[in-house]
């Protein structure tokens, strides 16, 4: 799943620290590129805040699990595939598999972002709330160097608030784009490409937003 699914799903009220704990497993994924959270190198802090943070980490690798293994997943996942399908051969992108694994997920998140605009931004403001002192020691707890670039990026996340525009098809698409570069699957989209890939956006939120309720009940 996505950042606003994790919180959305397992978010504790004003538990901040265990909240980014929540996102922390993909943050260190795509601030800290070639990096991932290892948390079985995790040392028990007698600090509480940086526990906590763990504890949300923890959380978000089996909620990715059960996730993954949901009958949601399974059958969402071949049906974008298939929607999407005619487009990514018209325009030549590859694996269009991989695209609809990350049209379900971020599809996920923005259905949830157009009906939780309130938990939406309570999602930034606790994460502008973390400390810097509790993030510190828990790099130091996991063996990890990166602590300042993690926080600099984090902060940059915060500051622009992206995951609000994922309601707005060319900025979804956008980052489809980029995470094809990141993933070194293709070079950025052309304009054609991305208008081709926006075009069948809105009928992949309806796939997802009919299921929503199977999800959620599966997520339980």
């Amino acid at each position: 799943m996505n950042y606003f699914a994790h919180y959305y799903f397992d978010y504790l009220p004003g538990a901040v620290h265990h909240n980014l704990g929540l996102l922390t497993p993909d943050f260190v994924r795509n601030f800290l590129p070639g990096n991932r959270l290892q948390p079985d190198k995790f040392t028990p802090s007698l600090h509480p805040e940086t526990e906590a943070l763990h504890q949300g980490a923890l959380k978000h690798l089996h909620r990715d699990k059960r996730f993954h293994q949901s009958t949601f997943f399974k059958e969402v996942t071949p049906e974008i595939s298939t929607l999407i399908k005619p487009v990514f051969q018209q325009h030549h992108i590859p694996r269009t598999w991989f695209a609809a694994h990350l049209i379900a997920e971020l599809m996920i998140d923005r259905v949830l972002i157009k009906q939780e605009s309130e938990l939406m931004a309570r999602f930034y403001s606790e994460l502008q709330q973390t400390r810097a002192d509790v993030l510190d020691a828990y790099f130091v707890a996991l063996g990890m160097d990166g602590a300042d670039v993690f926080r600099e990026r984090l902060h940059r996340f915060c500051e622009l608030r992206y995951l609000m525009q994922y309601v707005h098809n060319p900025a979804f698409a956008f980052s489809l784009s980029r995470i094809y570069q990141y993933a070194g699957v293709s070079a950025e989209w052309t304009d054609a490409q991305s208008s081709g890939v926006q075009s069948v956006l809105d009928e992949a939120e309806s796939l997802i937003f009919v299921k929503m309720p199977q999800l959620m009940e599966e997520m339980k």
